[in-house]
């Protein structure tokens, strides 16, 4: 009875898991799995946690974002504000910069969103 429960133990763990790659959890760790994918290049990765416009303009300014984002030090922390089927997430680097990520929810999973500026 043990091996049953401590398999079932398991199965939730990888399960959950597997629901924060596919832009499960929340708008924080959504922006986190980002910068991994971002630092490891995984183009497969940003196209599931962003809208496809995003994905785009990530992909396309891959390089700089991965220099970037090596310069900071990493994540020191985020907050994230949820409004409904929106969200924002502030991220403060090591280095002390900081950015700003909208989301939206799509399909019951956030993703994050890029503004153009007109």
């Amino acid at each position: 009875m043990k091996k049953a429960a401590g398999l079932i133990s398991l199965i939730l763990i990888i399960g959950t898991a597997l629901a924060g790659c596919a832009g499960g959890g929340s708008p924080s760790s959504v922006v986190r799995q980002l910068h991994t994918a971002i630092e490891q290049g995984d183009n497969k990765t940003i196209t599931d946690l962003t809208v496809s416009e995003a994905a785009g303009v990530i992909i396309k300014m891959m390089q700089t974002l991965q220099q970037t984002y090596a310069d900071t030090g990493g994540i020191a922390k985020t907050e994230q504000t949820i409004n409904g089927d929106t969200a924002s997430v502030k991220v403060t680097y090591k280095n002390g910069d900081s950015d700003n990520y909208d989301l939206i929810k799509v399909d019951g999973k956030w993703k994050v969103t890029v503004k153009m500026n007109k």
